[in-house]
């Protein structure tokens, strides 16, 4: 039996002194400020030894032998001071500065982060009927995070006692005083205009960011006592287009259709590392996969082995009639392509329907699932057609160049998945879904009265289709497990489910 209690607290104390003004057709807007942010995690496990004394009583006094108990405890702060100043000019010229700097707790090293955008709203200066509004936009931008608590020190690793003994030895990473916050840079210029009394809308971005200074932890010669050591390095470029284009087709008194289209697309390079460190592996999936950080490549490659081919672009098999397998080499990008949506409302009276479509294309994930599934014959491919005794001859050729003609039996062949060609388990990320339905309808006032403003209630679903699946028992957003590094890597997720509910929504 396992015991955990957890404690997680988070305290934001913030002041702020603001001061607006008026200057003939100039106007000011300023604020200065301060922000503590006080983070503190404290965890205790218990568990107990050699299984229950009595079976179903769970209970840390209830274990065949003593019961272990661990706790581990952190604390990180960041302090900050910021201020901000905007200047107008007649409703049409805006200038902005901001300035910031933080103090970590988990770092030696403070900094100042400072930006300025300027905007120009056209749409005051260019008198016509068509254009609703229009603004230009440009701005830079520096900003910092810290890193983890304590991330600067080097502390002895305690471990669970054997035979009563205590047990205490290195950590795999040796911490570093003289770190720095990580550092990103942004430029960024863009566009908003709404035409034809805001029955067309169109917002778009393009943004060029460096990220750089982080805070990883790269490999060591073991002699040193570590694996790894936590240092500042790195550095990343981000470049991409944000758009967003609304559309109102029909509005009339009792009827009315809104389409917004909004669209994603960002390339991604990592320019270099640490030294002549060409690779950083962020995670292991079993076996040989990784996902790796390469130098020159987007991040977030998955590394493993491919097919071998040969000069005429047929797969090889070796003489048991199992495919050849490559050297460990980038089998691509976490990363897709692009991403977008289609979100169309529709309403008549005090009926509404709104639906969204999103689709992404490209990206890779390795999946878990199929290699497991194959090997096991769990997976209805593996199942040929409901004959597994026929057995396979994949396709391709010997190294003699003569056509593959080995028989192997369906477990032999799933067998395969696992051990040989790491890209039989590499997959597309792209799909399209229907990610929601949702149809809501607002009670008359005379059957709800004078209580309330307004009473709806809504009937939604999400989830519900997808399609254009590389391998259609897996769904690809379930390959990512948060914002994190670990990404790409499907773990044997469970198949996606569709959510179906009802709301009420009460006005007073």
């Amino acid at each position: 039996m396992l015991y955990q209690k957890r404690n997680v607290s988070e305290f934001n104390y913030e002041g702020r002194a603001h001061y607006n003004n008026n200057f003939g057709e100039f106007s000011l807007n300023t604020f200065a400020g301060f922000n503590i942010r006080d983070n503190k995690t404290s965890v205790l496990d218990g568990t107990t030894v050699g299984g229950l004394i009595i079976p179903g009583l769970y209970n840390l006094d209830n274990g065949v032998e003593n019961s272990l108990a661990s706790n581990a405890d952190s604390h990180a702060s960041v302090k900050s001071l910021f201020a901000s100043a905007s200047l107008g000019f007649k409703d049409m010229f805006f200038v902005e500065a901001t300035g910031r700097n933080d103090w970590y707790s988990m770092l030696n090293d403070s900094g100042f982060y400072p930006s300025v955008t300027g905007s120009f709203v056209f749409s005051n200066a260019v008198k016509a009927d068509w254009l609703s509004f229009g603004k230009i936009r440009a701005g830079w931008s520096s900003i910092a995070q810290g890193g983890t608590p304590y991330v600067r020190g080097t502390f002895i690793d305690i471990r669970s006692p054997f035979n009563g003994s205590p047990q205490y030895s290195n950590p795999n990473v040796a911490g570093e005083r003289d770190l720095s916050p990580e550092l990103k840079i942004t430029k960024e210029i863009g566009i908003e205009a709404r035409f034809f009394k805001n029955r067309v809308g169109l917002d778009v971005t393009y943004y060029d960011t460096k990220s750089k200074d982080f805070i990883i932890a790269v490999p060591v010669d073991p002699a040193s006592g570590y694996l790894f050591k936590s240092i500042n390095a790195g550095e990343m470029t981000n470049k991409g287009i944000e758009a967003m284009v609304t559309v109102v087709p029909i509005k009339t008194d009792n009827f009315s259709w809104d389409i917004a289209w909004n669209f994603a697309r960002n390339r991604n390079k990592l320019i270099n590392l640490y030294g002549n460190l060409q690779n950083l592996v962020l995670t292991n999936a079993p076996f040989r996969a990784q996902l790796v950080a390469q130098v020159g490549e987007s991040y977030g490659s998955i590394m493993g082995t491919d097919y071998v081919y040969d000069a005429q672009g047929n797969k090889v098999v070796d003489e048991n009639g199992f495919y050849k397998a490559s050297e460990i080499k980038s089998l691509g990008s976490i990363l897709p392509k692009y991403n977008m949506g289609f979100r169309n409302t529709l309403r008549y009276k005090t009926l509404s329907l709104s639906f969204l479509i999103d689709i992404q294309e490209g990206g890779k994930y390795f999946s878990t699932t199929n290699m497991w599934g194959m090997y096991s014959g769990m997976l209805e491919e593996s199942a040929l057609g409901g004959n597994r005794e026929a057995g396979v001859i994949l396709a391709g050729v010997k190294e003699d160049g003569t056509p593959n003609d080995i028989l192997l039996d369906a477990p032999t062949w799933g067998g395969t998945y696992y051990n040989t060609v790491d890209a039989q388990n590499v997959f597309d990320a792209s799909y399209i879904k229907l990610r929601d339905i949702t149809l809501g309808y607002d009670l008359p006032k005379s059957l709800i009265g004078q209580v309330f403003q307004g009473v709806r209630i809504s009937a939604f679903a999400r989830n519900l289709f997808a399609w254009n699946l590389s391998n259609k028992g897996i769904d690809p957003e379930n390959t990512s497990y948060g914002s994190g590094n670990i990404q790409g890597l499907e773990g044997g997720s469970l198949p996606s489910t569709r959510t179906y509910g009802v709301n009420v929504n009460f006005k007073f």
